[in-house]
């Protein structure tokens, strides 16, 4: 079958064997895989054994349609044990698209305690959503945002598209930075507003030293800077106002269960609630075959990309 890996030549279409299902696991037809920006992060590290992708969705042998959870846990370390399984010790080590073999590809063999049930209003074309939604999902229910509160998003990319719409849930009043015009254009579709004054909670999902800076000026003292991004290398924290407003920062990675569910099932949720994050947030399909190009489009933010999506 035809797999999407990152070679000596860069991003190419491969033959690769068919996968294999074990006791443990379930052969998936993909329908949609999505290009995260830690897909385009990892092209910097040179050729991968693995095929990539870890948002993704299809269907299964029997028909059903489902998104995936790429996390793989090990079940037995005292984070998993105590159910916070996206907090694995080792889980880094088996993470689907990343440690082994992912979604963007003609099909993929996944664990069936990592199926996520569809309804049928979210078609397997958008459900590669559900996995960047239910980061955002997981972050806002992290930040303990309530109703009348004022929140802010630092960063326009897919996650901080997703945040708009998970905190929208919440709060009506939601404000976004972003920096290329098709950006702003989105976050105004999923109900943003250009950011002004002081906000309770601020989402950092850009990772960079100038984003966290502008988040803990917008930040009212005593308020809340929730991470959503991923810093792939140091970040300076801004002391004086964060020190002088007594900011409280909170970290968030991935997505967990929680006393009423699982923020995934949460995720899908909110894509079938709202057809229109979907329209917003994919902003190009490629088939498998393009998958170069699909690549070098989801890196160019200021031409419009936002979620690029690979069709098997």
């Amino acid at each position: 079958m035809q797999a999407v890996r990152s070679t000596e030549r860069g991003v190419e279409v491969v033959d690769v064997p068919d996968p294999v299902p074990d006791h443990e696991s379930i052969l998936l037809d993909v329908a949609s895989a999505s290009i995260c920006g830690s897909d385009l992060h990892l092209l910097a590290f040179g050729p991968m054994p693995v095929t990539l992708g870890h948002e993704f969705a299809g269907s299964l042998p029997d028909g059903r349609v489902v998104a995936v959870n790429p996390n793989v846990p090990c079940g037995t370390c005292d984070q998993c044990v105590a159910g916070a399984g996206h907090r694995c010790r080792t889980g880094a080590q088996r993470i689907l698209g990343i440690a082994s073999d992912g979604g963007m590809a003609q099909s993929v063999a996944v664990h069936t305690d990592a199926l996520v049930t569809l309804p049928t209003e979210v078609p397997a074309g958008d459900a590669c959503l559900v996995e960047p939604l239910g980061v955002a999902t997981h972050g806002v229910r992290l930040a303990e945002l309530t109703s009348g509160q004022r929140a802010a998003v630092v960063g326009a990319g897919a996650i901080g598209l997703a945040a708009v719409a998970a905190a929208r849930t919440v709060v009506d009043d939601v404000g976004l930075v972003a920096r290329h015009a098709p950006q702003h254009v989105a976050g105004e579709r999923l109900g943003a507003q250009s950011t002004h004054g002081e906000y309770d909670v601020v989402f950092e999902c850009a990772g960079t030293e100038s984003a966290l800076a502008q988040a803990a000026d917008l930040c009212r003292p005593g308020g809340r800077i929730l991470f959503l991004s991923t810093h792939w290398s140091p970040v300076p924290i801004p002391g004086i106002p964060a020190s002088m407003k007594e900011l409280d920062f909170r970290w968030s990675f991935t997505y967990g269960s929680h006393d009423h569910g699982h923020d995934l099932d949460d995720a899908v949720q909110l894509l079938a609630n709202n057809p229109e994050i979907a329209a917003t947030l994919i902003s190009h399909r490629y088939p498998l075959s393009d998958a170069a190009e699909a690549f070098r489009v989801a890196a160019d933010r200021e031409a419009g990309a936002i979620k690029v999506v690979l069709e098997p």
